[in-house]
């Protein structure tokens, strides 16, 4: 008899059914007069669902072949059309698709037929519908969601994609979608399996997380064409899926893969506006009668599944994009079908199903053994040989720019909010919300059209706006109500600031979303000027101002006056807290002649005492770099793959896209050998303009006290001459022997390991050579060999490889002619202010000795995610003045935490409750020091908050730890044992990659 697994981990022979359990087995015995394996379906239920009614599965038949019908609809938060549009049902050149008609007619023809279910998953969709609705409509859905006729599936607000979504923006976005499933409907809305049917690839970190929540299993739709092909044949569609085997049982997954991705069988598409197949005609006094051919096309269909799969039961999905919008079509049809079936198959019993259904039934197959996918992901994804599903990774760099910096400022946003309660719900709420929804699939990824993705960023913009309010109100609380209203220099990318520009005095604020003291470097715009920078601690804080690249001033829609960028370190900004540095314009000077480039053979240097970098006196190039006396081979250079055009007739046509990379050549073609050089040594920073073309050029520069080199890089307009679409790429080669392995992270977490032209899961047919060796790279990507390791940490999400030995290549920049014909119908060809877009960002190279590359790497990786926050503020004070009126720093952690201990999360829950995560950043080995077990205490940790009671949840905070059931799956190998935490009063154990998830009652101080 199968058992759910408590959150205590206990054996498989201590377990036993409930007595609450048994209770219902034996009821639904009587009144069903089935014998018990054939009822359990309808019996099984936890405790923890007591309180849900009459919440049931329908009957499976351990005797037959058990076909779950899934009725659900995939409906994309934006794609062709915007979030809203798809709601309303507007904008019908593009879809003529409306969600809100898909759930009123869903619910409709559910409350018919007590025997129906269907599945519904995006939050998002459902929280608008829900507004919307009057009393009836609303204790309807409650009752089929008690009932379990209607499954709230995953729960999250989005379908994410799990490719390029920073691990917190996953977390968040799942638990805002289940806080308002559990808020609205209570327990019996509880989603015990995860629906990540669509995402174009699966990511290690995203499996764990789940787990971590506490769902039963997961089921996907898209896996690579050739590891399908594998699965099936070997039987391998299920298995228990293991991304960190130091988390033990509690990280295992069990995974279930999807036949035919997530569609109807051909021939069994019923929509009304969708498809063309034919309706089941079952009248034989009627001409037209068809069941026996459906019948019979029906159960080929089963047998050509069944074969795939281990059990005597199959998932069949019946739905699509935007199913559902005349539900009778799919109802009716399905009731036939399985009247029809059922009757003239006595072996075939076909259901009406729902995913947790189906794994019940799974639990409660005897004899079943999975098989095991340990540690390794689902990247990168192909559908046949020439169709990598790679470009994504980068396509709409500065989208993914943006909604990493919306994210960085959510997470800063609710631990401010902790502190000021309800005060601001609404600006934090559509905060939350747009980053949540940024996680869809089609958003983040770049795979949307262009006005979905101008719509996604406007969304973005206003929340983002609107987010200042709580930082001013926050301000003023902590530091004095006078404190002036914050503004934000949104377009400090472009180097471009109004209050900077046109203030003589003004102040900067900086929030540190950190637990540690930070030190970082400040850059802001200004005209060229004699200034003044202080703060209560220092009257004359050092600066300097260094002139900005020359691009910069071509940029199309770049009103600014600013000339140069004033330049200085805010150092020890506290933990969780606030800096403040004044600032004034002594007095205006006649701007400097431009910098004249170079005109020399002699080498470059630039460097701090503790790093050098050098530069090729001929080429211009970065040559090789020196840190403790140790000379290392160092060349970078930015190239292009040409783009592959294709009309897509079949494999051999396929084009370049937004979803897919097909370079035309495998070898990339330099932008240039030879680049112009500008060079400014400061005090603070020194750094080399790089121009290699009218289209690209770049900063590299080293701070101060620094061991890691900053290449600022500038890209575009991309030439498309001779209608030639490019994939611009960024290359930096070592003298590290990497012999074909290299490592990314996993949405900014694990490191995953790479092989070249490898996969562990089957034999590669090689027939793509770059595009098959791109993975997704979050925030890093490494070599390394027995000695040192490099690794770039990059600010947005893009596409990474080492396709060759010692290297490390990073794709920056896509501008392609040709659709790829996946759906979008557009090719990846953004324009603005009448050009080609140009996108600006940053890598950090940073080269150490392998002892020491995880600490280097980690908290330059996290500083680069969660960057302080910058606001300004004009100001008519004079310095002295401001100086005695507010103090200068002002922090909410009352405790120095560990630097591989973080905040991850802080915000207001409910009334006198705020959840907190707190995070283990550092894998287990991967720092002598830093790797180590690390205490906290909870009730002292704040200075804000006086912490009076404490429960562990879930990852997702929808349920307390303690009442944490999941399944347990047999399988071969041996599960490693988990380390058992048993917190000590008021004490929290953090091993390493552990996350804790609390929610804390409070009370101010």
């Amino acid at each position: 008899m199968a058992v759910r697994a408590s959150s205590s981990d206990r054996p498989a022979s201590s377990s036993r059914v409930s007595p609450y359990r048994f209770a219902v087995l034996v009821l639904t015995v009587l009144c069903c007069g089935c014998v018990p394996s054939n009822c359990w379906a309808k019996a099984q239920k936890s405790s923890a669902d007591s309180q849900c009614g009459n919440k049931i599965c329908n009957a499976v038949d351990p005797h037959k072949l058990n076909v779950h019908l899934i009725a659900h609809t995939h409906d994309d938060v934006g794609w062709l059309k915007t979030v809203d549009q798809y709601y309303y049902g507007s904008n019908k050149v593009h879809a003529p698709f409306g969600v809100q008609y898909i759930l009123d007619s869903v619910v409709s023809e559910l409350l018919k037929n007590k025997n129906r279910r269907f599945v519904f998953v995006e939050t998002a969709f459902l929280w608008r519908w829900w507004q919307e609705q009057d009393e009836w409509n609303r204790n309807s859905l409650r009752t089929l969601v008690n009932e379990g006729r209607l499954q709230l599936l995953h729960g999250g607000w989005v379908m994410s994609d799990e490719a390029s979504p920073y691990y917190s923006a996953l977390i968040d976005q799942m638990t805002l979608g289940l806080k308002f499933l559990n808020d609205t409907f209570g327990e019996c809305a509880r989603p015990r399996v995860a629906w990540q049917i669509d995402p174009f690839g699966h990511s290690s970190e995203v499996a764990a997380e789940f787990a971590e929540m506490g769902f039963d299993g997961l089921i996907l739709g898209r896996i690579d064409y050739e590891d399908l092909k594998f699965r099936k044949l070997e039987k391998k569609m299920e298995t228990v899926w293991r991304p960190d085997v130091n988390m033990g049982q509690g990280g295992e997954l069990f995974t279930s893969i999807l036949y035919n991705l997530y569609v109807a069988p051909e021939g069994f598409c019923f929509d009304a506006y969708m498809c063309n197949d034919d309706p089941i005609l079952d009248n034989p006094k009627l001409h037209g009668y068809n069941v026996d051919a459906k019948v019979e096309n029906f159960v080929n269909h089963v047998h050509r599944y069944a074969a795939a799969y281990k059990t005597n039961h199959i998932m069949m999905p019946m739905g699509g994009d935007f199913t559902y919008s005349v539900a009778s079509a799919w109802f009716r049809n399905m009731d036939k079908l399985i009247k029809h079936v059922n009757t003239m198959k006595p072996k075939i019993n076909v259901l009406y199903s729902t995913p947790e259904c189906y794994l019940t039934a799974l639990q409660n197959t005897e004899n079943v053994t999975w098989p095991v996918k340990d540690t390794d992901d689902f990247f990168p994804y192909a559908h046949d040989e020439h169709s990598y599903w790679t470009g994504y990774f980068t396509s709409r760099s500065n989208l993914k720019y943006m909604i990493s910096k919306a994210n960085n400022l959510l997470q800063a946003m609710k631990q401010v909010g902790s502190a000021l309660g309800t005060e601001h719900d609404e600006e934090m709420q559509k905060l939350a919300m747009v980053v949540a929804q940024s996680q869809h699939h089609d958003s983040i990824t770049g795979t949307e059209k262009q006005h979905v993705s101008d719509d996604y960023a406007l969304y973005l913009d206003e929340a983002i706006n609107d987010s200042k309010n709580v930082l001013t109100a926050a301000y003023k609380k902590w530091v004095g109500s006078d404190y002036p209203e914050q503004r934000y220099c949104k377009l400090l990318n472009i180097s471009e600031c109004e209050i900077s520009e046109n203030n003589s005095k003004f102040v900067i604020t900086l929030y540190n979303p950190l637990s540690h003291n930070v030190t970082t470097p400040v850059r802001i715009p200004v005209k060229y000027a004699e200034y003044k920078i202080a703060n209560s601690a220092e009257a004359n804080i050092e600066h300097e101002l260094v002139t900005l690249p020359g691009q910069i001033f071509r940029l199309g829609g770049r009103t600014s006056n600013a000339t140069h960028e004033l330049v200085f370190l805010a150092t020890a900004v506290p933990p969780l807290g606030i800096k403040n540095y004044y600032v004034e314009k002594i007095k205006d000077l006649d701007p400097p002649p431009r910098p004249i480039p170079l005109n020399s053979t002699e080498e470059v240097t630039i460097g701090n005492g503790k790093l050098t970098v050098g530069f090729n006196g001929t080429s211009g190039l970065v040559e090789w770099i020196e840190k403790n006396g140790t000379r290392h081979s160092l060349q970078q250079n930015f190239f292009y793959y040409e783009a592959m055009k294709g009309y897509n007739f079949n494999a051999d046509n396929r084009a370049s896209g937004a979803y897919i990379f097909r370079p035309a050549k495998n070898q990339p073609t330099a932008i240039s050998e030879k680049v112009q050089l500008t060079v400014y040594k400061g005090k603070n920073v020194s750094e080399v303009h790089q121009s290699f073309s009218s289209w690209l050029s770049q900063v590299v520069r080293i701070y101060d006290q620094q061991e890691s080199i900053e290449f600022e890089w500038l890209v575009g307009p991309v030439p498309i001459m001779e209608w030639i679409g490019k994939e611009v790429i960024t290359r930096y080669t070592t003298k590290i022997a990497s012999n074909g392995t290299f490592y990314t992270d996993s949405n900014g977490r694990r490191w995953m390991k790479r092989k070249l032209n490898h996969r562990s899961s089957w034999n590669l047919t090689l027939t793509e050579p770059v595009a098959s060796n791109y993975y997704p790279v979050t925030s890093s990507l490494a070599i390394r060999d027995s000695v040192h390791q490099a690794t770039i940490v990059t600010d947005r999400a893009q596409g990474g490889t080492s396709v060759v030995n010692g290297t490390l290549e990073l794709m920056l920049h896509r501008r392609l002619l040709y659709d790829d014909s996946q759906g979008v119908s557009e090719p990846l060809d953004e324009n603005q202010f009448g050009e080609g877009m140009v996108s600006r960002g940053k890598h950090v190279l940073h080269l150490n000795e392998l002892d020491k590359a995880g600490s280097a790497h980690r908290l330059s990786a996290l500083h680069t995610a969660m960057s302080p926050v910058i606001t300004l503020a004009p100001t008519t004070l004079w310095s002295t003045e401001w100086n005695s009126k507010f103090n200068a720093t002002f922090t909410l952690l009352n405790v120095t935490l560990p630097l591989n201990i973080h905040v991850l999360t802080l915000e207001h829950w409910r009334k006198d409750q705020v959840l907190l995560r707190l995070e283990h950043v550092f894998e287990k080995d991967e720092d002598r020091f830093l790797s180590l077990p690390e205490y906290v205490k909870l009730r002292s940790l704040f200075t804000h908050l006086n912490v009076t009671d404490y429960k562990e949840l879930t990852l997702s905070a929808n349920l307390a730890k303690e009442s944490l059931d999941r399944y347990r799956w047999n399988h071969d190998n041996k599960p490693q044992p988990r380390q058992q935490d048993s917190d000590a009063p008021d004490v929290v154990l953090l091993r390493p990659m552990a996350i804790k998830t609390y929610l804390l009652t409070v009370k101010p101080r």
